[in-house]
């Protein structure tokens, strides 16, 4: 078992645990599943509105959007269950990489990434009904302010007086409102660490949430923005290194292949650039003048090439695109599991409970089946003598 000291140091151990193939590998796959299935999602909604996919890949390439076009409603509603689908990944995800850092952390070094994916799986209505069901209280707070407001448009006189004599009610609502706007915030982040390291139901998630902000708040807040620091260090550090290795690999391979290899890197980065294009943006946003250490510096144009090597830069492009891939799925897994150690400590200075000491459901299961699984030990009954 790790040894905790349910603090802020406690979150600096969020690198070091992310940096492991089978977290990266859990993250890498439900980020892969889930934007293929919002990219599905989202050209189909811009055929429908009458956008050629020709059209649509030159302008968005693989990071498509249907903001911003010309689309009528049911164009959005498609676009948006794609928009759904990569958030239910995103939160199942979350909760596998969440339990299996939770499991290592308390010392069991052989749980896989498929019971990981298993655990999540069973607690997937859980992680997604934790900040609906919020989300939805808040639509009934604002749809019973909206009723009460056309209700006092409908009475002359009685309506305005009345209205404003309760002025402090309707500021009270509006403040329990705010509130919850703030527990779905949490929830959204901690609801997949709540459930991975609890093995509790939907109804103990938003308790929890509710409970995390109003008893920790500074703590919540202070451990939130260092999660996602390290999470951001933790993601450059990685790709600078990976990018200084594809130009070692680069430069090797043009010393030794010679314009061949140059031409497929070269036409392959245009592709890849065309097809990432906005993520340029949102790089050199976050990073700034730092962006070119990490990701493209400069740009590429495309090359005439014969046929065979326009395939073979297709490939190597597809190849860096999921190498990319991976790296940033090492960023995202140590914001899980920085969420994870923030819910663990969080947990212990509220309620004094140490989540590492407790066994839940699934190991208790665990245990039941190895208590009565036959024994190695036990001989086969003798046979009956003829």
């Amino acid at each position: 078992m790790h040894q905790f000291r349910f603090d802020v140091r406690d979150l600096f151990k969020s690198p070091r645990l992310g940096l492991s193939l089978q977290r990266m590998w859990i993250q890498f796959l439900g980020l892969f599943v889930g934007m293929l299935g919002y990219i599905i999602f989202t050209y189909v909604s811009l055929l429908s509105a009458g956008i050629s996919l020709e059209i649509s890949w030159r302008k968005y390439g693989l990071l498509p959007c249907l903001f911003g076009e010309s689309a009528p409603w049911y164009s959005f509603i498609i676009y948006f269950l794609g928009a759904a689908w990569l958030v239910v990944l995103y939160l199942v995800t979350a909760t596998a990489v969440s339990r299996a850092s939770y499991m290592l952390v308390k010392g069991n070094n052989f749980y896989t990434w498929r019971e990981a994916f298993s655990f999540a799986k069973k607690k997937v209505v859980s992680v997604v009904l934790t900040p609906v069901a919020l989300a939805i209280l808040i639509g009934l707070f604002l749809l019973g302010g909206a009723i009460v407001g056309w209700l006092a448009d409908l009475i002359p006189y009685v309506g305005e007086f009345g209205l404003t004599i309760l002025t402090p009610i309707w500021f009270i609502a509006a403040l329990v409102t705010v509130f919850l706007v703030l527990v779905v915030v949490v929830s959204a982040f901690q609801t997949p660490a709540i459930i991975a390291t609890t093995d509790d139901d939907a109804f103990e998630a938003v308790f929890q949430s509710f409970s995390l902000l109003w008893s920790q708040p500074w703590r919540l807040i202070l451990y939130a923005v260092i999660s996602g620091a390290l999470a951001l260090a933790a993601f450059f550090i990685l790709a600078l290194l990976s990018k200084q290795a594809f130009i070692l690999m680069d430069r090797l391979f043009a010393n030794t292949m010679g314009d061949d290899f140059i031409n497929i890197s070269a036409h392959g980065m245009y592709l890849l650039s065309v097809w990432v294009m906005h993520s340029i943006g949102w790089v050199q946003s976050v990073f700034s003048d730092f962006s070119g250490l990490i990701y493209f510096s400069r740009e590429f144009d495309p090359l005439p090439l014969p046929g065979y090597m326009v395939v073979v830069s297709h490939i190597f492009s597809v190849w860096i695109l999921l190498i990319g891939g991976f790296i940033a799925s090492y960023g995202v897994a140590t914001l899980n599991i920085g969420n994870t150690i923030s819910y663990l400590i969080l947990r212990k200075k509220k309620d004094d409970e140490n989540l590492l000491d407790r066994k839940d459901r699934e190991e208790e299961e665990d245990e039941e089946e190895q208590d009565n699984a036959p024994s190695d030990t036990e001989t086969e009954p003798e046979k009956s003598a003829e």
